[in-house]
């Protein structure tokens, strides 16, 4: 059984029973090495205290991804010298947001204080996310767009990967895309809670009012 795969990739859909399951199986199973075992730890207590969590949205983070542009592994790790008379390094932007997210990650308040972070950081935007989009949780994901503008052509490109009613709540986008994606986004939190001008009826177009009453959306 390869117990690192199962929480890499199916974690939002596991229970404790299975953790337990999991950490008997580590412990008893003679086929584990030292390291595989310690991974697996690892994601477990995290997964753990994610579900101990008295949030709505309980995505489990993943640790250890790779960058899609460039395929090296830059999951968020201790990167400060040994020694109490060391130098810390200066830091790329990339790296620093990786290490201030490890820091956010261990905090309590975790989940607002990353909203405020992402909301007053300059570094994050459309064109930092698109070359270090692997570095985020899922839900870190979605939390970026629920406070920063992203653009239409992230938006797009991306469009699979970030939560649809997100979108549709949060981002400002045309009435091209919205027709375009209107399968895939709730129209009444388009229309009523979005952020769009045209949401509005006296600010569409004639071609969204036809579409829309073709679709049957009298909103």
């Amino acid at each position: 059984m390869d117990i690192l795969k199962i929480l890499q990739e199916s974690a939002d859909d596991l229970i404790p029973e299975d953790l337990d399951f999991f950490e008997t199986e580590l412990a008893t199973g003679g086929h584990y090495n030292a390291a595989y075992q310690a991974q697996c730890k690892s994601r477990i207590a995290r997964i753990r205290k994610w579900m101990s969590e008295d949030t709505e949205e309980t995505t489990p983070p993943d640790e250890e991804k790779k960058a899609a542009s460039n395929g090296i592994v830059i999951g968020v790790q201790d990167i400060a010298p040994e020694g109490a008379g060391a130098v810390m390094p200066k830091l790329s932007p990339a790296r620093q947001v990786q290490s201030d997210i490890k820091s956010l990650r261990d905090r309590t308040d975790y989940k607002s204080a990353f909203k405020k972070y992402v909301e007053e950081s300059a570094i994050i935007d459309s064109d930092f996310l698109d070359k270090n989009f692997a570095v985020f949780d899922s839900w870190e994901i979605n939390a970026i767009v629920s406070v920063k503008q992203l653009g239409e052509a992230f938006l797009e490109k991306y469009f699979g990967a970030i939560d649809h009613d997100k979108i549709a709540r949060y981002q400002m986008f045309s009435e091209g895309f919205f027709m375009k994606h209107f399968a895939q986004m709730d129209a009444v939190i388009v229309l009523k809670h979005g952020k769009n001008e045209w949401r509005k009826k006296e600010n569409r177009s004639k071609q969204l009012d036809v579409f829309l009453r073709l679709k049957g959306v009298k909103i």
